[in-house]
């Protein structure tokens, strides 16, 4: 009876040891085997798994989950551009990208046969863009000159530029765009921040109860406000610069244009009368410039014949013989 105890006991022990040892191979194969065990969602596709969850017959193909975000736009727009074949800049790029703040500003120098005439046109084109004329100079001399500081809506920039260009000769052309959005965002949230700041300081004015918490609390709150208005302004500033483009415009007039001179004995005479003329413009000049200062040379020259002539006259006056000395 004891024997029969003894096997049963140690047939129980060697079945438990080999069951925790061939666990324990289990559990280092499955974790050396180097195989990933992931959970498929339903409806998933990627590579080599199809819709319904089971292996694709097209391996590698990866088609787009219907469930996941779709890519950012940013990171659209900043792919290159490709044509039909895949080379890059086929396909045109806008001058902004959209949703993107910037600022243009652009500096254009026309000379023009009527500056006047021109003026009336560069009014006319600038209102047929809906912008209008912020500043206006007009020079006088001859021929004149006019200048001007236009604004206008940042899309009809190009079209207004163009048709300004057509007025006469252009002799400087610059354009600049400067990308603003991280400043508009960062002033967007600090104006959104700044609001809530004031409304909670107005929560705690209303539930103020003594004199001196009001007066605390309102003193607190005009600061606030007086901060969101200057954020407010500046970010106002910021976002007309860039819905309205800024066009400097100078009207010069145009240079005259020369025509060919007389060539042979003609243009000899014509050449020397010329020379003639300059010699005698310059003689003439010369003479203005001596006849003020005749009298003065007059006296001068005057006070120096006087005081020669007394000189003279000293000298040849006889002295008389000095005394012979007595005897002693």
């Amino acid at each position: 009876m004891r024997r029969w105890a003894v096997r049963v006991t140690v047939g129980v022990v060697v079945l438990a040891s080999a069951s925790v040892v061939t666990g324990v191979a289990l559990r280092g194969t499955g974790g050396s085997s180097g195989v990933a065990v992931s959970t498929v969602r339903p409806g998933a596709v990627g590579p080599g798994i199809a819709p319904d969850g089971a292996p694709s017959a097209e391996a590698g193909v990866v088609a787009p989950d219907p469930a996941l975000p779709a890519p950012h736009a940013d990171s659209a727009r900043s792919a290159p551009a490709t044509g039909p074949a895949g080379a890059p800049g086929g396909a045109p790029l806008t001058d902004v990208a959209p949703g993107r703040d910037v600022v243009r500003t652009a500096e254009l120098t026309v000379q023009v046969g009527d500056p006047a005439a021109a003026a009336a046109e560069v009014r006319t084109a600038v209102a047929a863009v809906g912008g209008f004329v912020a500043d206006e100079r007009a020079g006088t001399g001859a021929g004149g000159s006019a200048g001007f500081t236009l604004r206008v809506p940042a899309e009809r920039l190009d079209a207004l530029t163009g048709r300004l260009a057509g007025l006469g000769t252009v002799t400087s052309r610059t354009s600049r765009a400067e990308d603003v959005s991280a400043p508009v965002a960062d002033l967007d949230g600090r104006v959104a921040a700044q609001r809530a700041s004031v409304a909670r300081v107005r929560a705690l004015l209303d539930r103020a109860t003594t004199i001196g918490e009001i007066v605390s609390i309102e003193s607190e709150l005009a600061a606030r406000e007086a901060d969101l208005e200057s954020l407010q302004r500046r970010l106002a500033v910021l976002q007309d610069s860039v819905a309205l483009a800024t066009v400097e415009v100078a009207l010069l007039p145009a240079p005259p244009v020369a025509g060919p001179g007389p060539s042979g004995f003609l243009g000899g005479l014509a050449v020397g009368w010329e020379g003639l003329r300059a010699l005698g413009r310059a003689a003439l000049a010369a003479l203005g410039f001596v006849v003020p200062m005749l009298p003065v040379v007059a006296v001068l020259g005057g006070l120096v014949l006087i005081g020669r002539r007394v000189y003279r006259a000293r000298r040849r006056t006889p002295q008389p013989p000095a005394d012979a000395p007595g005897p002693v």
